[in-house]
């Protein structure tokens, strides 16, 4: 009996001389769903699950972290904030992107800045696997007059635990998918005023294309022809101004 409580204590100690810090991130790729862009800033969030821990390096995915049940501070790190586009146009740069888990808050991009994470720890709260989030906006600025189509951004994350006898780093990519649509959007139209002592009037108004490219104007009256009041026919020219010189069409239906 003395000799089995001897070989128990020996194992005992052996792993605990050899114990670990453990890293690992729920899955090796997340993949955020197609967000299209309608204008505005975009706000994508995207949930992922990590496990920071002392352990022995027994199990699969997620390291048997029961025998020491204590939690390992870590850190993530993260590269890749482009959206790159299926086609050749310039990419879009993430204006925002900040990771969450618990009452941690990292920012891992602010505009150009960058900051330096890789000394700053968090504590994951338990030595189990804990839900966090990584949140990335693109500022609408970024996106007005960018070329159509879709485009892909991996944002690579790398987590590191602060202890542990044999250090341990693991990683993980963030998908994320943006399209932007070929938009037309017409903006400054109002109702103009007309007097039976002038019977003419003009107003502008802006016609913008998300690609640059040509269009056409048509112009419909509530009956299907130009009529005012249903009764007094009256004729409408549109001309061309501005920075473009795209040709501009005017009909009747």
């Amino acid at each position: 009996m003395m000799f089995l409580r001897g070989v128990l204590a020996l194992i005992a100690l052996t792993l605990a001389n050899t114990a670990s810090g453990f890293f690992v991130f729920g899955q090796p790729q997340y993949t955020a769903p197609l967000v299209t862009w309608a204008g505005g800033d975009v706000d994508i969030d995207l949930p992922l699950q990590l496990q920071s821990c002392n352990g022995t390096g027994l199990g699969s995915r997620f390291p048997r972290c029961g025998w020491f049940r204590q939690s390992e501070d870590y850190t993530i790190e993260a590269s890749g904030f482009d959206f790159i586009s299926s086609g050749s146009a310039p990419a879009i740069e993430m204006s925002r992107v900040v990771f969450e888990q618990g009452v941690n808050s990292l920012l891992l991009k602010d505009g150009s800045n960058i900051p330096d994470t890789s000394s700053t720890f968090l504590a994951p709260g338990t030595w189990r696997q804990v839900g966090g989030q990584v949140s990335v906006k693109v500022n609408a600025i970024e996106l007005e007059g960018r070329q159509p189509g879709n485009y892909q951004a991996v944002l690579k994350l790398k987590g590191m635990e602060s202890g542990g006898f044999i250090p341990y780093t693991d990683n993980t990519d963030l998908i994320f998918e943006l399209k932007i649509p070929d938009r037309i959007q017409i903006s400054g139209l109002k109702d103009m005023a007309l007097s039976d002592k002038n019977l003419q009037g003009n107003m502008d108004f802006c016609v913008y294309t998300q690609s640059g490219s040509d269009f056409t104007v048509r112009a419909t009256g509530l009956t299907g022809a130009f009529l005012l009041s249903g009764r007094v026919g009256y004729q409408l020219r549109v001309g061309q101004g501005g920075l473009h010189s795209n040709p501009v069409h005017i009909s009747n239906g």
